[in-house]
């Protein structure tokens, strides 16, 4: 059940994909260049991971960086990639224009509102799915 305070959460997600996007990326990333240059102080000793790739793939996987709200909003938008949904939810959340703009558009007030509760009620899915809610 879609509470308010639920909406406003999952719709900050949405309305910051892209910055949700790019923090993603820079986490990913930091952990693929970390420790780029050799070690020989190493050599020789400890039980972890002798393989510096593996070691940084294991890193990802504990990262978890599948099951961020950046995975919960791509998950959502495709989703309705195919269904007369996906322009509004572009329109809306990363072109950014405004509802009255959307609504000149002729789309009914009363479907909009239904379609958004629909995206909403699937981006909950999913974050429940994933544990962030």
């Amino acid at each position: 059940m879609l509470t308010r305070r639920l909406r406003n959460q999952i719709e900050w997600h949405f309305y910051n994909y892209n910055a949700d996007a790019a923090m993603y990326a820079e986490q990913a990333q930091d952990i693929i260049d970390a420790a780029l240059t050799a070690n020989y102080s190493g050599v020789g000793g400890g039980c972890g991971v002798g393989n510096p790739t593996e070691s940084k793939a294991l890193k990802l996987l504990e990262y978890g960086g599948e099951r961020t709200w950046f995975t919960v909003v791509k998950n959502t938008f495709n989703a309705f990639r195919f269904k007369d949904h996906y322009p509004i939810m572009q329109a809306l959340y990363i072109e950014r224009r405004s509802l009255k703009d959307i609504l000149c558009d002729g789309i009914w007030e009363t479907t909009f509102y239904r379609w958004r509760d629909e995206w909403l009620e699937w981006a909950l899915k999913w974050a429940q799915d994933f544990r962030l809610l």
